[in-house]
């Protein structure tokens, strides 16, 4: 019995049914390649998500300041908030750069537009327009 034991384990080992290095090599560097493939995939898409989330928040603030417009425009007349506008234009609101502007689109009739850019680029990530009638001053009796 013991020499058949010995007979079948000298066999095992003469038998060569392993993996070479060369194998585990080329097995490694395709692991390596699918792995990189798959990273630049989350990198992308990491990008992405921040180009996203800067517009998202841009035009949340483009929105917060059209509203405050809308009010000025029932409350104040158009040189009231042109001095308002003035006054804090530029205006810096979480690291962006928030510029507005009324311009007359005839008759009491005023085009606002809002632009929003992220501090220390060209391109506006967020811009909004609307149109307002502006509260026009009250005669003196």
């Amino acid at each position: 019995m013991n020499s058949r034991h010995n007979q079948k384990n000298k066999s095992l080992l003469k038998s060569e049914a392993g993996m070479t290095l060369v194998e585990v090599l080329a097995s490694i560097l395709l692991l390596s390649l699918i792995i990189t493939t798959f990273l630049s995939f989350f990198i992308q898409a990491a990008k992405v998500n921040n180009q996203t989330d800067a517009v998202n928040e841009a035009t949340f603030i483009a929105q917060e300041q059209i509203e405050l417009l809308t009010y000025y425009a029932t409350t104040k007349t158009v040189e009231e908030t042109l001095d308002l506008i003035k006054d804090e234009s530029p205006k810096m609101v979480s690291g962006f750069e928030v510029i507005s502007t009324v311009n007359n689109a005839g008759g009491t009739l005023y085009s606002v537009t809002v632009e929003v850019i992220k501090e220390g680029e060209v391109k506006a990530d967020a811009k909004m327009e609307t149109r307002l009638s502006f509260r026009t001053e009250e005669p003196e009796e």
